[in-house]
């Protein structure tokens, strides 16, 4: 168990039974029926290039010029509310001496107090404060054990504030996709307010440059022209191989192979990826590339520093990466004019076709709130949280992202606003992680960036893989999930690395299926039969 079901027990909330979803507290059959809230999409603001059914965020190619108001007036009137939330970047100057942050509580009109945890502790951190008694406003969750009765014995359940209509009071809350919601649904209610990411979820990013060097073409469209390009692309005399991470090459070659996106469901009935022989041909295939010796040799490394090594053009490609990675590889790279990002879709291994790309579940997490004795205080921290998700483009969102100009950030002449020195410390406080916008492509002073980000989310997302958990809870995943996922990925390392036989793959997933697989898909299962 991990430290956040730790916590859940010292709550002494038990009787959570496999099936459900996650026990007592939460009714598969009562969150089927849930009224998540009204789609209202922001129409202030017209893209350069349109979103579209299938997900694709809208572009821009510059930042708009008109930056219209989307919050009329102040969330609130000098009260204090607190937040806790994980941060990946250094702890920026507080309140007193950031006048960032100061700008930002003038205009909630609130004393915003924040606990900034850093990522890798913030599991732990979330565990002790579940535990102690001192709950912040609102918090960032965790898919901790026993998670739907945690939400319904300390925080406050929210259909009548966002059920349907009753969210047009918060039109920023209102412009989150609809689909993103389903994440926050227990116990037959809405207890958060959700995070959203892009459908896209991962981009397969490439040094173009270096393809161009070596004459490849960008878009190998067979495992065969992969393996090809990668010899390519590989010199270690040169310290330059075509492949970092073994991890995010497996589940590249994956989707090549047409493995699930987690789950597949046929009847009601769910099959994992581990179980496939698609699966299996994948691991084959990461096996016969670690051979050929184009991936790294320090592939296998938890520690291994893939984002440097690919600006630094010791690998050529990061097979799988987060979409909003494209912003931090611009900026690393600033300084070298040779730099040139692209993007590589995936094709099936006979090629022919694009491989369904696996579609992400829309949320990076959910914000939840406390349960308070004055309704009064969660209409506050709504509307505060209403402010935070300001649309791209808008007033609220020009000084949440950038702060002041002149102070955190400039302005060239086509209107692009770009962070300072000063701008990159000043705004790093972690309010993203309690209310955000829905994704846009956007890069600063790089308009053709949107038009390549654009095409290619088109591209990708044409034929989208789809776990059909997404939205589910399963009380053994959150509790199970991490240990029984890194036994396969330890036994995986020691299959491609030669140190075992390829016939003991069968032998792991008998066992992850024996110690939580099977247990995992049964609560699975249940659910699905009620949406």
């Amino acid at each position: 168990m991990g430290a956040g079901g730790g916590a859940a027990a010292l709550l002494g909330i038990s009787g959570c039974s496999s099936g459900g979803g996650g026990g007592q507290a939460n009714s598969v059959e009562s969150n089927s029926k849930v009224t998540l809230p009204t789609y209202v999409e922001y129409g202030g603001i017209t893209p350069d290039l349109p979103a579209s059914a299938t997900g694709v965020d809208p572009a821009f190619r510059h930042f708009p010029k008109e930056r219209p108001k989307s919050v009329p007036d102040k969330p609130g009137n000098g009260e204090t509310v607190t937040g806790m939330a994980n941060i990946f970047l250094p702890v920026p100057p507080g309140a007193g001496s950031n006048s960032y942050w100061a700008g930002l509580n003038d205009r909630l009109g609130v004393d915003l107090k924040m606990q900034m945890v850093p990522a890798a502790d913030y599991e732990q951190k979330f565990a002790t404060t579940i535990a102690g008694n001192e709950l912040p406003d609102v918090l960032q969750m965790r898919p901790v054990a026993n998670l739907p009765a945690l939400l319904d014995k300390r925080f406050t359940r929210l259909d009548e504030h966002l059920a349907g209509d009753a969210i047009k009071k918060y039109p920023n809350l209102a412009n989150i996709p609809t689909r993103t919601w389903k994440s926050a649904v227990y116990n037959g209610g809405i207890y958060g307010v959700p995070i959203p990411r892009g459908a896209v979820q991962l981009y397969s990013f490439i040094r173009q440059d270096l393809f161009e060097a070596a004459g490849v073409s960008p878009e190998p469209k067979s495992f065969a022209e992969l393996t090809d390009a990668a010899k390519a692309l590989t010199n270690p005399k040169a310290r330059r191989w075509a492949f970092g991470a073994w991890n995010q090459v497996r589940d590249y070659l994956q989707m090549m192979n047409k493995a699930p996106n987690g789950w597949r469901e046929e009847g009601g009935k769910l099959t994992h990826q581990y179980e496939t022989p698609e699966y299996k041909q994948g691991i084959a295939d990461l096996t016969q590339l670690w051979n050929a010796g184009v991936i790294h040799p320090d592939s296998f490394s938890d520690q291994l520093p893939f984002k440097n090594l690919f600006n630094a053009g010791t690998i050529a490609i990061n097979a799988i990466d987060g979409y909003l990675g494209w912003n931090q590889y611009i900026q690393t790279a600033a300084g070298n004019p040779k730099f040139k990002l692209g993007l590589m879709p995936a094709y099936t291994r006979e090629g022919g076709e694009l491989a369904p790309w696996w579609q992400g579940g829309g949320i990076y997490s959910i914000t939840a709130l406390k349960k308070q004795t004055d309704p009064k205080k969660i209409e506050l921290v709504l509307r505060v949280l209403n402010w935070l998700a300001a649309p791209f483009g808008t007033d609220e969102y020009v000084y949440r992202v950038f702060g002041k100009e002149g102070v955190d950030h400039t302005v060239n002449a086509d209107g692009d606003p770009t962070l300072t020195q000063a701008g990159q410390t000043n705004t790093a406080i972690p309010i993203r992680y309690l209310a955000d916008a829905p994704a846009v492509v956007y890069q600063p002073g790089r308009p053709q960036d949107a038009d390549v980000q654009h095409a290619y989310q088109t591209k990708v997302l044409a034929k989208a893989s789809v776990n059909p958990t997404v939205g589910l809870f399963s009380n053994t995943s959150a509790t199970k999930n991490a240990v029984l996922d890194k036994a396969i990925s330890d036994g995986v390392k020691d299959i491609v690395q030669g140190r075992k036989p390829m016939s003991t793959l069968d032998d792991l997933v008998r066992t992850w299926r024996n110690t939580g697989g099977d247990a995992m898909r049964k609560e699975y299962e249940t659910q699905l039969q009620t949406r």
